[in-house]
């Protein structure tokens, strides 16, 4: 059965790593849902995060591909109830006096954050799961939004590995 997959790898900061592992997943048929990267705490080394859908067969079959790409120095797939997942958003929005407070009640209720105001322009962030990201979108449809930007999921097991 096919379902969600969060797949992690720690790479080394080299040039064509990018390149070597959307190859591996294209050749396999993966439509990648979010790709993630960014440095880690350990310099020189980036971390991707990867959400596919397949079965786990398959996943299972790329995660142990991935493990022999050059400069991949770990692989691993998150299950996500022994995750910590989040994404972020940043959100422009057309901002006038008569939709101030509702707009100012939706960034307090789910934990935004005003970062710029101006001209008739709100840009406010966010962070949390999936699930409240995607309430944050629904609260703000009836605003007219003038940009958005959404990261892609980062994840992190609990507990030692």
């Amino acid at each position: 059965m096919e379902h969600r997959h969060i797949i992690t790898l720690e790479v080394e900061d080299k040039p064509g790593v990018l390149s070597r592992i959307s190859t591996l997943f294209s050749r396999r048929g993966f439509n990648v849902d979010s790709l993630t990267v960014g440095h880690t705490h350990r310099p020189g080394i980036s971390r991707f995060t990867i959400v596919v859908q397949g079965n786990d067969q398959v996943v299972e079959q790329i995660r142990k591909q991935s493990q022999k790409l050059i400069h991949v120095l770990t692989v691993q797939d998150l299950e996500q109830k022994r995750s910590v997942m989040r994404e972020f958003a940043i959100i422009k929005l057309d901002y006038n006096l008569e939709d101030s407070k509702e707009i100012n009640e939706i960034v307090d209720l789910y934990g935004g954050r005003m970062l710029d105001s101006g001209e008739g322009q709100l840009i406010v962030e966010f962070s949390g799961t999936e699930a409240k990201i995607n309430k944050v979108f629904r609260k703000l449809e009836k605003f007219k939004v003038l940009e958005s930007i959404r990261t892609g999921k980062i994840g992190m097991q609990i507990g030692s590995l």
